[in-house]
């Protein structure tokens, strides 16, 4: 593997295929899911033998079944023996029904409203049913359901491994094998990726991944809300707004609509605050003469006692107001400079706008087909300071994966061949983090990556790359007699 790179090995041939796994069954699964009687004479009586963990003897999966064992042990068996206890000691057969059957009505609603894709409330539901009835398999399966398609794969797995220990069921086994194996680790590597660049804001890259994602399994709902968070943080509106109607079509009433409207509350507020500012001064005219006229007239029947404590009154009032004035003045500030903070930015997007368009006249064409060639002639020609310029800009401006990703290739070559060792390692390393072994040049870039390390004197990460190369692409024509060579030293 590359020296930076984060991702599991794999072996198997397409990357990702656990999340065409996930995609292909958990609607199909939810729609599958059983509903519950509300027949309380149906409602099996509670057993008090404390044997109700079944944990197989046969299992034939050593590992799973010790796994199964310590899970119990640890986490669950000996909370869950004691409130068995105290609910034999203390609650009655009829109290212990009524508990399932309200347990029952949660989980036939949560199931409602998750095939309406109302995601979010039906999570909330389902975990008030899971807390009434904790052994329940059905209502721990569809929460593992639910938590898959919100991608908190840690409480999905929790929920199934919890459903596999209390009996022996199909749906908690298919998807407990699923989380375990090594490609959803590699997938979860890549979703993880996706994150990491976001924080380094190499967002270009990140927007990338999780279009794959969502273009190899459209009902996972994490990747629509991090989308949408990032293009808002561009100032892309218009994507904003796309990846917003396509969440909305699979969990209507996700959190990210309550920011919305939160968000929409505040403006408004701002907006009146603003209004407020411009008219400080009326605040203080009227109260000063309803009190004057209040002084004059209540002169001729009050005592001198009462007129002095009105004018403390009067005090009183004149710096409540003068502390309301100062408070919007404050505010008036904080207006005036947040407006001079959005007419910069304003004009540095105006000044970047002039150089794209400056550079794309410079150019004479913004078609990345024709970009990307005159790249590749200016680099046969040896003039590679031309050659890199032009395929950045392929990179930053292109529209499709293929030249997008040749030119990130193309960079990380030319680099190599004008001297510039480290860009070139950067764009080598950039290229095998967001594409994936499937790609044109992912084994000739891991190939020309442990040449180089080689030829710096970096064995060990020669090495390591070859490695990666051996085990990620192994019927790759790079695999030569080269590569032994120096993994031999």
């Amino acid at each position: 593997m590359t020296k930076n790179a984060e991702y599991v090995i794999l072996d198997i041939d397409i990357i990702w295929e656990a999340i065409v796994i996930l995609g292909k069954n958990i609607k199909q699964d939810l729609q599958n899911m059983p509903r519950k009687s509300l027949d309380i004479s149906l409602i099996a009586d509670e057993k008090s033998d404390l044997t109700f963990f079944d944990i197989e003897e046969e299992e034939t999966n050593e590992t799973l079944k010790a796994l199964k064992q310590t899970y119990v042990t640890t986490n669950y068996k000996e909370e869950t023996i004691l409130n068995l206890q105290n609910q034999i000691n203390n609650n009655s057969e009829t109290t212990s029904k009524e508990l399932k059957l309200e347990s029952y009505k949660r989980y036939n609603s949560a199931l409602d409203l998750a095939n309406k894709n109302y995601i979010t409330s039906s999570v909330r539901i389902v975990e008030s049913a899971l807390e009434l009835n904790p052994k329940d398999i059905d209502i721990l399966n569809l929460k593992g359901l639910l938590k898959l398609l919100k991608c908190d794969f840690s409480k999905a797995f929790e929920s199934f491994y919890t459903g596999l220990c209390y009996g022996n069921n199909d749906l908690s086994r298919k998807y407990v094998d699923i989380l375990s194996k090594e490609d959803f680790k590699t997938f979860l590597s890549r979703y993880n990726h996706s994150i990491r660049f976001i924080n380094e804001d190499l967002n270009h890259e990140s927007i990338q991944i999780l279009d794959n994602m969502i273009e190899e399994d459209p009902d996972l709902i994490e990747p629509y809300v991090i989308l949408t968070l990032l293009y808002d943080k561009l100032g892309n509106v218009k994507k904003r707004e796309a990846y917003l109607d396509r969440l909305k079509d699979i969990d209507v009433d996700n959190e990210i609509f309550e920011r919305e409207i939160s968000q929409d509350k505040e403006d408004k507020q701002l907006k009146e605050s603003s209004k407020n500012t411009k008219r400080p001064k009326k605040k203080n005219i009227v109260p000063y003469a309803i009190i004057g006229c209040l002084v004059v007239g209540l002169a001729v029947y009050y005592t001198q006692n009462k007129i002095q404590n009105l004018n403390s009154q009067l005090t009183n009032k004149e710096e409540k107001l003068d502390q309301v004035g100062k408070e919007l003045n404050e505010k008036s500030q904080t207006l005036t400079k947040a407006n001079k903070q959005l007419d910069k930015t304003s004009k540095e997007l105006k000044q970047t706008s002039k150089e794209l368009d400056k550079a794309s006249n410079d150019d004479n064409t913004s078609d990345e087909i024709t970009l990307y060639n005159q790249g590749m002639d200016l680099k046969k020609s040896g003039d590679y300071d031309a050659a890199l310029k032009k395929f950045e800009l392929v990179r930053t401006t292109g529209k499709t994966k293929q030249y997008i990703s040749e030119a990130i290739h193309e960079l990380a070559i030319t680099n190599e061949k004008s001297g510039n060792k480290e860009e070139a390692i950067r764009y080598y390393e950039k290229y095998l983090n967001i594409y994936t072994p499937q790609e044109k040049y992912y084994d000739d870039t891991l190939y020309q990556l442990g040449l180089l390390y080689y030829n710096m004197g970096d064995i060990d990460s020669a090495k390591q790359t070859f490695y990666g190369l051996r085990s990620e692409v192994p019927d790759s024509v790079y695999n030569n007699s080269k590569v032994n060579e120096i993994l031999s030293e």
